[in-house]
């Protein structure tokens, strides 16, 4: 993944089939760093979600958080902050 996590693996001593730029890459049953699991570890931000539906159509069921969303629990008086 984009953390600087040595245990992030998807596959190991698999094969895998010869992907190309502009293909698409679905790795199921995955999402340690999504809503279900996640947490903003190295101030990560959580991604949008999507749901893929049996017709083939895709869903945006969760939008991406923001800065804004990962600092909105923060209540700092004005005088404490110093940039």
């Amino acid at each position: 993944g984009s953390l600087c996590e040595n245990n992030d693996k998807f596959a190991i001593q698999r094969q895998l089939p010869k992907v190309a730029d502009g293909d698409l890459l679905v790795i199921h049953d995955t999402g340690a760093h999504g809503q279900a699991m996640g947490f903003n570890y190295n101030g990560k931000l959580r991604p949008k979600e999507l749901l893929l539906r049996q017709d083939g159509s895709v869903e945006l069921i969760r939008r991406a958080e923001t800065v804004a969303d990962y600092f909105s629990t923060l209540n700092f008086e004005e005088t404490i902050l110093i940039i």
